[in-house]
């Protein structure tokens, strides 16, 4: 049997190349940086809630620090975009991950 460890770490590679010519040439207008698809890397986030919960938290910080602290009026109502984003991807995380558990529990019944 081949070991699969080269080729999961070439595509990796390859991966992380299509991102860095991606980022480097995206407004270079007339410069062919593939089919308009979401690259693979960003692609990959959605596979797995967890990550999507915890960005979802890293941004929902600021602002609960920002209530806890009585920052005042004016602070909390810039925190209201960031907010909205994070309770989003936490809300879309824990969705995901009760239809992925759906999802597996209907398979063992089959």
């Amino acid at each position: 049997m081949k070991n699969n460890k080269p080729n999961k770490k070439n595509e990796f590679e390859k991966q992380l190349n299509d991102l860095k010519e991606w980022e480097e040439n995206q407004y270079n207008p007339g410069y062919y940086i593939g089919t308009g698809k979401i690259p693979e890397p960003i692609k990959g986030v959605g596979k797995y809630p967890f990550i999507q919960i915890i960005i979802g938290l890293i941004i929902l910080i600021p602002m609960i620090i920002a209530v806890i602290d009585e920052t005042d009026v004016l602070n909390i109502i810039s925190f209201i975009i960031p907010a909205i984003i994070g309770l989003s991807l936490i809300y879309g995380g824990i969705i995901k991950l009760i239809n992925m558990k759906k999802f597996r529990k209907g398979n063992k019944m089959h």
